[in-house]
């Protein structure tokens, strides 16, 4: 997400039109994993208590935080994370600084627990495969959380949205950051991979009526009833 409470948060201006906030139009509030802790980000912006719902997008791609407060409480006790990354990619080919495997591979689920209120709910939706054996269970299980997890089942949602898109009851295009054709698709996601700004949610588009020409998320438009839901309805 491109706003942030960070210092550079300014830096995303060319990727939105000037004074739309992308996030905050989504009712989202960024946290900056450098900057500042996100576990007390989220426990200070819900006054003490914690998040009743978290939603786990990263897996074992998570990332250790570079500098910042986070990093300095971060402790990995005789390469525990390098060990976790070890075990879940034991085979790696990198192409320069892309396809490299997260360096924290349990701190996204780490930092989903900890951020959780009591007797709250985590949904875990990011990529974990059947080689990871690293869970902070006992800490889930002493705050009464439940735990849903699991890849999305494409058969059972995507007909229903797709109808609903078509209907023109749902306009998914608010969330898109850049826009590509198919043939740019390698490129695109090498972009991703490295974690580039605005490469945050990406299309392909299609040639053709009705297609979105390449380029930036503002492109998109708002729409005629967004993500957010259409007023009096």
């Amino acid at each position: 997400m491109p706003v942030s409470r960070a210092p550079d948060a300014s830096s995303s201006s060319t990727l939105w039109p000037t004074g739309w906030s992308w996030p905050r139009a989504q009712h989202a509030e960024t946290v900056d994993f450098n900057a500042e802790d996100p576990v007390d980000a989220v426990v200070e912006l819900t006054g003490g208590v914690g998040a009743d719902r978290v939603i786990d997008a990263v897996g074992v791609d998570a990332q250790r935080p570079s500098y910042g407060p986070a990093a300095d409480a971060l402790r990995d006790p005789g390469g525990q994370f390098d060990h976790e990354r070890d075990e879940v990619a034991p085979e790696r080919n990198p192409d320069g600084d892309t396809w490299i495997p997260g360096d924290a591979p349990s701190l996204a689920a780490r930092w989903s627990v900890q951020m959780a209120a009591k007797a709250g709910t985590i949904g875990t939706v990011g990529v974990y495969p059947p080689q990871v054996q690293h869970y902070p269970f006992g800490e889930a299980f002493i705050k009464n959380l439940t735990l849903r997890v699991g890849n999305c089942n494409h058969r059972r949602y995507a007909p229903g949205l797709v109808s609903m898109v078509a209907a023109g009851r749902l306009d998914p295009t608010p969330l898109i950051t850049r826009w590509v054709g198919t043939q740019d698709a390698l490129d695109a996601y090498r972009m991703f991979d490295r974690r580039e700004a605005g490469w945050t949610k990406v299309a392909l588009g299609v040639a053709g009526d009705g297609s979105v020409t390449p380029g930036s998320g503002e492109a998109a438009g708002e729409g005629t009833a967004t993500t957010a839901g259409t007023q009096g309805s």
